[in-house]
């Protein structure tokens, strides 16, 4: 299964449970939609120069699709302008191998030695843990 199979399945479940809960709602409406009817008044005379509800519900889903086909002609322009950056984004490294470090310590006769560790050994804060010897941090020189 890979990250976009499971994102359609996401939205197609999201879908199914819109459809499941819009059902009920729509029947719901529909059985006090008469009742209501008869306890709303008729529309006064001096709303007769606003638009109708119907027409004003129209015009609205007219302007959501316009506002969103703009809205994916400019992604579609960013995503046009972007190619260089999402080219590099998508293209996927080869793994390179650790190299041991070196680094030198100093015992506690004085005496200088020289340590390879490998990656695994380095702390975020960039100290070098030697295995043994009360394990120490060092700096990395």
């Amino acid at each position: 299964m890979t990250m976009m199979t499971t994102i359609k399945e996401w939205q197609d479940g999201y879908f199914s449970a819109v459809k499941r809960i819009e059902e009920p709602m729509l029947k719901f409406a529909e059985e006090r939609a008469d009742r209501f009817a008869r306890l709303v008044p008729d529309r006064p005379s001096f709303l007769a120069d606003l638009p109708k509800t119907t027409e004003l519900m129209e015009s609205q889903l007219k302007f959501r699709k316009r506002f969103v086909d703009e809205q994916i002609a400019f992604t579609r322009k960013m995503m046009k302008t972007m190619h260089p950056v999402f080219a590099k984004l998508d293209t996927v490294a080869k793994p390179v191998e650790p190299k041991a470090a070196k680094s030198t310590v100093v015992t506690s006769k004085g005496a200088r030695r020289t340590l390879e560790t490998d990656s695994k050994s380095v702390n975020p804060n960039g100290t070098r843990f030697f295995p043994g010897a009360r394990r120490r941090a060092f700096r990395m020189s």
